[in-house]
């Protein structure tokens, strides 16, 4: 995957079509990309990681109330 961040290409090898469709959603990769919008795309990602982990957290607290 080529990244062109500032005029530069950057290429990363990933091979975790998970990661690459991940990255593809808060980036568009045909185009030069901007600090920001590097720094954009990871805070975004970041959040929806946190989100999906309170989900998680407050299901294995059901659960655990379940179990009791």
């Amino acid at each position: 995957m080529t990244f062109e961040i500032n005029h530069k290409s950057y290429t990363v090898d990933i091979q975790n079509d998970k990661i690459q469709s991940g990255i593809k959603k808060f980036l568009d990769l045909n185009t030069n990309i901007d600090t920001i919008d590097l720094l954009s795309a990871y805070i975004k990602k970041t959040n929806e990681l946190v989100q999906l982990e309170n989900s998680l957290e407050e299901l294995s607290s059901k659960i655990d109330v379940i179990k009791s």
